[in-house]
């Protein structure tokens, strides 16, 4: 770079120059440098933007890494802003989830979550418990001046209050996770009953092979949809029959597993013929609080009523016709109601959204209860305070205060390259 040097450039002003290796011109780049602490990582950090061409980039990150630098690892960046106090590891878990959002509401509810409104809810529990831990320790460093635990009305409805908070931020962590990761669907039935164009149907493109041919899909195919800013994950399955061919049969077996690991199932039968031998062991087989069942081409009935109707009374059942559309909102209803809980989502919330926040807050949740416990039997001040660390410990794990390093590189190695 000629004119300038960066280092005495203005932070945060875009500078307008070639870069030149060994006097070619590479490109015309624009380079803006951020001073630390105001930069994302908090550090000193330099920013190139180049015209994109992969060659170009190529022979620029060659130059750069010729100088002394090196590639970034994955995560690292957003992990060097977490270990430089710039955010706290909820913030660090929602830049990610935006990353690989795959929903509107996904990725609205990653944003609150990167605006620290986790980070300050779990705070404010941590301010009811520290005061309530000063008030015990108080007891505990000066019993010759206080004859008895005299506030423990005020601790007991403290720590109700605390444990209440928490309760709340759990509550939705099942629906936060699946927001995160998509409600799993798997559709099910005998080959030809029009699963794959059910699949195409609801995806709005021609994802899946549609023919008359038997057997036509032999693997799992998958696809997301949103349905109302909830991601779904669809999961069009082989046909289930006896099959010599081995390739079909490994799709049937895969089928199986796909079934037993879905939230949810939608079994399709076809309205224009006999139930068969496949159909029936299907819905013997079934787990009926997860199913669903489509009685799909009804386009081509020729009676008002199927005769067969009956034998799926203890089912929930709908009709839909694949090839025109019919009945397709009201399973798309069918599918938000089931994946939402029957609750009504309001994208402003904050929720605990994995597993490692949910299994911390509730520890936390365990030692309010047996502080609690010990505050009803009176079973001594030392013990209290020890479930009141605990509950501490918790809370600053959901945070990154109290988190191991092996899980912290664990949580930033999910990331992808360099972010």
């Amino acid at each position: 770079f000629r004119g300038t040097p960066l280092k005495k450039t203005e932070s945060h002003k875009l500078v307008y120059g070639w870069i030149i290796d060994q006097e070619k011109l590479i490109d015309k780049v624009l380079v803006v440098v951020m001073r630390a602490p105001n930069s994302y990582t908090a550090e000193n950090v330099v920013e190139i933007q180049t015209h994109g061409s992969p060659f170009v980039l190529r022979g620029i990150l060659d130059l750069i890494l010729n100088r002394g630098a090196r590639l970034a690892e994955a995560g690292e960046f957003t992990q060097r802003a977490f270990l430089n106090g710039r955010i706290d590891l909820t913030q660090a878990e929602a830049i990610s989830d935006l990353i690989h959002s795959n929903s509107e509401i996904g990725a609205k509810i990653a944003a609150n979550q990167m605006s620290g409104k986790l980070f300050r809810a779990i705070d404010e529990v941590k301010k009811k418990i520290v005061y309530i831990a000063s008030i015990v320790e108080a007891n505990i460093e000066f019993p010759e001046e206080i004859e008895s635990f005299t506030r423990r009305e005020e601790c007991l409805e403290g720590l109700k209050q605390a444990s209440d908070d928490l309760h709340q931020l759990i509550d939705n962590a099942e629906l936060g996770e699946k927001i995160r990761e998509g409600f799993s669907v798997t559709l099910i039935g005998r080959p030809n009953v029009g699963k794959s164009s059910l699949l195409n149907l609801l995806i709005g493109e021609q994802r899946a092979i549609v023919t008359d041919i038997p057997g036509t899909t032999r693997d799992s195919i998958e696809e997301f949809v949103q349905i109302r800013g909830i991601p779904f994950r669809l999961t069009d399955t082989a046909g289930i029959r006896e099959a010599n061919d081995p390739i079909e049969s490994e799709g049937i077996r895969r089928t199986k597993i796909s079934r037993e690991k879905a939230d949810y199932i939608l079994l399709i039968l076809d309205a224009s013929e006999e139930l068969k031998e496949e159909d029936a062991n299907l819905i013997s087989e079934i787990e009926k609080t997860k199913t669903l069942v489509l009685i799909n081409k009804i386009d081509l009935m020729k009676e008002k009523n199927i005769f067969w109707q009956d034998s799926i009374n203890s089912l929930d059942y709908i009709f839909v016709s694949a090839k025109n559309g019919e009945g397709i909102q009201q399973l798309k209803s069918i599918l938000y109601e089931k994946a939402t809980l029957g609750s009504r989502l309001n994208q402003d919330e904050f929720w605990i959204t994995n597993q490692r926040q949910l299994q911390a807050a509730k520890h936390a949740i365990n030692s309010l209860n047996l502080a609690r416990k010990v505050l009803d039997e009176y079973n001594g001040e030392e013990l209290l305070a020890v479930d009141l660390k605990s509950c501490l410990n918790a809370l600053g794990e959901i945070v990154g205060e109290t988190t191991p390093d092996d899980l912290l590189e664990n949580i930033f190695s999910e990331f992808c390259i360099g972010k």
